[in-house]
C-alpha cells in the first residue's frame, strides 16, 4: 500500500472520530425539537419554551404569573401519553443511531490498522472501510428520515403533554428541528466525505498500478527478442 493511500485512509480516521462525537452529542443533548407554546385562554399573557431530545428535555411555562421549569423524561412521557409521538419512529431513530456508533467505531479502528499495515482479509482492509462507512451512512440517513417523519407527522402540530393540553396549552406551528437533529445531518455529510476520500485514495492507487502489466509484457518481449 503506497503512502498516498495510507494517508487518505488515515484522514478517514479523523472523519470517523468526528462522526462519533456528533452522534454521541445528538444522543446526549436535549434539542431534537424546540418550540414555543401559548394558552388558548390567554395567548397574549402566556408563554412557553419547550425543548427535548431522545431521552430528556425541559419545558418552561409562564401563565402570566412567572416562569416555572419542569424536566421532561421522554420514556415516561411516551408511556403516559401515547399520542405525543409515534413510538416506532422513536425506537427506529434510537436504534439506527446506536447501530451507526458500532459501524463508525469499526471504521475508525480499521482505518488505524490499515494505516499501519496491510490486513489480509477483505473486511479488515480497504473494502471493509467502505462497508463500515456506507453502513453507518445508511443508518444515519435512516435516522434523519425517521425523525423527519416524526416531526412532520406529530411534533410540528404538538409537543405538549396530555396534562398541558388539558390546561389549554398548544404549540401548533411553533416547533422546529433543533441542533441535536442537525448533528446527525452533519454526521451524514462527514461520512459522505469519508467515502469520497476512500474512493480517491483507492482509485488513484489502482491507476498507478494498472500500467505495470504492460511494462512487464514489454520487458518479456525484449528478452525473447534478445
Amino acid at each position: 500500500m503506497n503512502f498516498f493511500k495510507r494517508g487518505m485512509i488515515f484522514v478517514t480516521f479523523f472523519g470517523s472520530c468526528l462522526v462519533l462525537g456528533l452522534i454521541v452529542a445528538a444522543l446526549g443533548t436535549k434539542f431534537w425539537v424546540v418550540a414555543r407554546a401559548k394558552r388558548v385562554s390567554n395567548p397574549d399573557e402566556s408563554d412557553g419554551r419547550i425543548n427535548f431530545g431522545l431521552f430528556q428535555g425541559r419545558k418552561d411555562l409562564n401563565v402570566a404569573y412567572g416562569w416555572r421549569t419542569y424536566p421532561i423524561d421522554m420514556l415516561e412521557l411516551m408511556r403516559t401519553d401515547r399520542e405525543l409521538l409515534v413510538h416506532g419512529l422513536w425506537v427506529g431513530t434510537v436504534g439506527c443511531l446506536a447501530a451507526s456508533l458500532l459501524f463508525v467505531t469499526l471504521a475508525a479502528v480499521f482505518a488505524v490498522i490499515n494505516t499501519a499495515t496491510t490486513p489480509a482479509g477483505a473486511l479488515a482492509g480497504a473494502p471493509g472501510l467502505f462497508v463500515w462507512n456506507c453502513a453507518a451512512l445508511v443508518l444515519n440517513v435512516t435516522a434523519v428520515a425517521l425523525w423527519g417523519v416524526q416531526f412532520f407527522q406529530k411534533l410540528q402540530h404538538n409537543v405538549m403533554s396530555q396534562e398541558d393540553r388539558d390546561n389549554q396549552w398548544y404549540s401548533e406551528h411553533m416547533a422546529s428541528l433543533g441542533y441535536s437533529f442537525w448533528f446527525v445531518v452533519a454526521a451524514v455529510v462527514m461520512l459522505t466525505v469519508n467515502i469520497v476520500v476512500l474512493y480517491v485514495g483507492v482509485a488513484r492507487t489502482r491507476e498507478k498500478k494498472s500500467p505495470e502489466p504492460m511494462l512487464e509484457e514489454k520487458t518479456n518481449g525484449a528478452i525473447m527478442l534478445y
